[in-house]
């Protein structure tokens, strides 16, 4: 839980959050496929536990920061009872 504060913040500078995104599934030794042009597939991220999916890259990528909020906003409460 510690990371996904500190990915937030970088994907809320980030210029391309699909990048900051692919760079952290990278690094945790994660596998990372590019869905080609033609062809249509539902795209999961997993990454700090939780899972984003859309489908394209873009949806799942919004979709884990969403995923990724909710989990910071519910430890927040957690932590605060």
């Amino acid at each position: 839980m510690a990371d996904i504060p500190q990915i937030l913040g970088q994907l809320a500078q980030a210029e391309d959050p699909t990048e900051v995104i692919k760079a952290h599934v990278l690094q945790e030794g994660g596998l990372w496929l590019e869905p080609g042009e033609q062809v249509r597939s539902l795209v999961e991220i997993q990454l700090c536990g939780l899972v984003g999916i859309g489908p394209g890259v873009a949806a799942a990528v919004d979709d884990w920061i969403v995923q990724a909020r909710h989990a910071v906003q519910k430890a927040e409460i957690a932590a605060s009872e």
